[in-house]
C-alpha cells in the first residue's frame, strides 16, 4: 500500500474476528506511537479496506470476503507499561528483572 500515513508506521495486526456468516470481520491493530499517530492510521486502513478486501480475494478464494473493521488493540502497550512498572519496583528494591 501506497498510503504515507501507514509508510513509517509501526503496527501490528493482532487479532483477526471473523462472523460466522463471513460477511464482518473486526481486524485488532497495534500501532505504536502517539495518539495522533493511531487516528491516522486507523482512518488509513478503514480508507484502505476495500482496497485490502480485493487483496484479500485474489489471495483466497472465498465465497464472500469480509467487510474489515479496524479496532486499535492497546495491549501491546499495556503490557510494557506494566513491565517497566515491575521493573521500577524491583530496582527500587534493590533487585533487577
Amino acid at each position: 500500500m501506497k498510503d504515507p500515513r501507514l509508510s513509517d508506521a509501526l503496527l501490528t495486526f493482532t487479532h483477526v474476528d471473523v462472523s460466522p456468516d463471513f460477511s464482518h470481520a473486526r481486524v485488532d491493530v497495534s500501532v505504536m506511537g502517539d495518539d495522533e499517530e493511531k487516528r491516522e492510521v486507523l482512518k488509513a486502513l478503514t480508507h484502505s479496506a476495500s482496497f485490502l478486501q480485493r487483496e484479500i480475494n485474489r489471495e483466497v478464494k472465498l465465497r464472500r470476503v469480509p467487510a474489515l473493521h479496524f479496532e486499535l488493540d492497546e495491549s501491546i502497550e499495556e503490557g510494557d507499561r506494566m513491565t517497566q512498572m515491575l521493573r521500577d519496583v524491583a530496582r527500587s528494591e534493590g533487585r533487577d528483572l
